[in-house]
């Protein structure tokens, strides 16, 4: 399984791995097809909401902070430019939540979490990946609603 660059033809699956500076983790699978890649993945941005999920504000609770997390369904093109650089662009479409958090010692955590609002947003970004070999190699890219991306791709090709 060698990823040839001079040859057409060359077809495979692959697959991303990653977390940025948001405190979001990513995967995706991408379809290879002679110098080409599409890919299809998502992504969830961890949060710090506390305890259960509330729909309503128990009463007698106060309310200790907020915040606010995205999943989203992520599409994205990959150009291979040599046998050692590939160029990616992306577009997310996500679903954002904002949370509050509230203090109760009924729940085990001593407070629980309220969505008061949920909006859907987009973003673009770009990923440079290294390939250290044929099969493996690593990125580093931006993108406006994660940040700042790193991680690892994986390449199964014949």
């Amino acid at each position: 399984m060698t990823f040839s660059y001079g040859q057409d033809g060359q077809k495979g699956f692959g697959f991303d791995l990653g977390y940025s500076t948001s405190r979001a983790a990513m995967a995706d699978i991408k379809y290879f097809i002679n110098k080409n890649a599409f890919s299809l993945g998502f992504t969830y941005e961890f949060n710090d909401a506390l305890g259960k999920k509330s729909k309503d504000i128990i009463p007698g609770t106060t309310a200790i902070g907020d915040g606010d997390y995205f999943f989203s369904v992520d599409i994205g093109y990959t150009r291979v430019l040599n046998e050692r650089f590939s160029v990616s662009g992306e577009i997310l479409i996500a679903q954002k939540k904002f949370y509050q958090n509230l203090s109760d010692n009924n729940f085990s955590e001593g407070a629980y979490h309220r969505i008061y609002k949920t909006t859907s947003t987009a973003g673009i970004g770009g990923i440079l990946t290294y390939n250290l070999t044929d099969l493996f190699g690593i990125f580093a890219g931006y993108n406006s609603l994660r940040e700042l991306d790193f991680g690892m791709q994986f390449k199964f090709l014949h």
